[in-house]
């Protein structure tokens, strides 16, 4: 077996506090929108944390025009949580690709990898994919 290249530790207070955030898509999506300012680091435990309390098994981001797409597979159906500026997907990819162990110049061929998050004392074992699209490079979780 493989090892996990990378992983994220989100604390118990963290993780309680983003359970706060996402007790419904529509809190969810509110505090993804307001934290797409802070660090890459912040958002991206928001996003799995907020992912995992609404039991979503996929994250998609998918680029576009102007912008790229946060979607969530929850209950078999992709529901989107929202628009993210290019800028912070680009960094938000770049700490994906590091944590999944790809390579962060690739984007014209698809890479896919793993890491791991941990909650107190359970770890959850992510798989990732990038591939490029017409406008950028997707990513799926």
């Amino acid at each position: 077996m493989t090892d996990i290249t990378g992983q994220i530790t989100i604390s118990s207070a963290r993780f309680s506090e983003i359970k706060k955030l996402s007790e419904s898509l529509a809190e969810f999506k509110k505090a993804v929108e307001q934290s797409l300012l802070e660090k890459a680091t912040q958002l991206i435990e928001l996003v799995f944390a907020g992912s995992l309390n609404l039991n979503a098994s996929d994250i998609h981001f998918e680029p576009e025009e102007e912008k790229t797409r946060m979607r969530l597979r929850i209950d078999g159906m992709l529901q989107d949580v929202a628009s993210i500026d290019k800028q912070v997907y680009e960094a938000l990819l770049s700490r994906i690709k590091l944590l999944s162990g790809l390579k962060l110049n690739i984007s014209d061929r698809p890479q896919d990898g793993r890491f791991s998050i941990n909650i107190d004392a359970s770890s959850i074992e992510i798989r990732s994919s990038t591939l490029p699209a017409e406008k950028g490079e997707a990513a799926v979780l």
